[in-house]
């Protein structure tokens, strides 16, 4: 907790450096890459956080949560080469948790399917009831037989990746505090697709 703390301020800074480089695809690495850095250090506190608290869970809503998000991933998806597409209910779909930690899982997922797709197509977020979030991408899916490997701390899908393989497993981590499930399974229109089940409200 005390080192992700510590690497809020450089990873802030590296930002702001970044965002006075001229336009171009490095750029837009960089800024991918730096913005995984920051998502994994707040998940680090968020694991931390909901550890030490008892899970000081509250009602969170679904569609809010990924309305946020993909509000916040919109510029770098696109950026990237990709359209972000968000399919949700009109109405709420709760869970009990603590939003920001969900938040970060679900950017998390949008952040690697932006970081290891084919840099075109859509990749697309969707809620659903009881209580799931699903990312799916048009990438080269994940083999069948690594779909539980990838969710171990510092697996890597191929040796050289720029990631750190870290990202999957705390995401795995904080759906595991929530009470929650998540998988990897073939996207309908080819590549990936990451569902994450949660415990749904349960009303009186």
């Amino acid at each position: 907790a005390d080192a992700a703390h510590e690497l809020r301020t450089p990873i802030a800074i590296l930002n702001t450096r970044l965002e006075s480089l001229p336009a171009g695809p490095d750029k837009t690495r960089l800024l991918e890459d730096s913005a995984r850095l920051a998502t994994l250090a707040e998940q680090l506190l968020d694991i931390q956080r909901l550890d030490r608290c008892g899970h000081p869970f509250t009602r969170v809503d679904l569609v809010a949560i990924a309305q946020s998000a993909a509000a916040d991933l919109a510029p770098l998806a696109i950026a990237a080469g990709y359209e972000l597409a968000l399919d949700a209910p009109s109405t709420p779909v709760e869970t009990i948790g603590d939003a920001a930690a969900l938040e970060r899982a679900l950017t998390n997922l949008v952040q690697n399917a932006i970081q290891h797709g084919p840099r075109r197509g859509t990749i697309g977020i969707r809620i659903s009831r009881p209580a799931s979030i699903e990312v799916t991408d048009e990438g080269a899916g994940i083999p069948a037989d690594q779909r539980e490997q990838i969710f171990e701390p510092f697996y890597r899908l191929t040796p050289l990746d720029r990631g750190a393989g870290l990202g999957l497993n705390m995401v795995r981590e904080i759906v595991l505090l929530h009470g929650g499930h998540i998988s990897v399974a073939d996207a309908a229109i080819g590549g990936a697709c990451f569902r994450i089940s949660l415990p749904p409200v349960r009303e009186n």
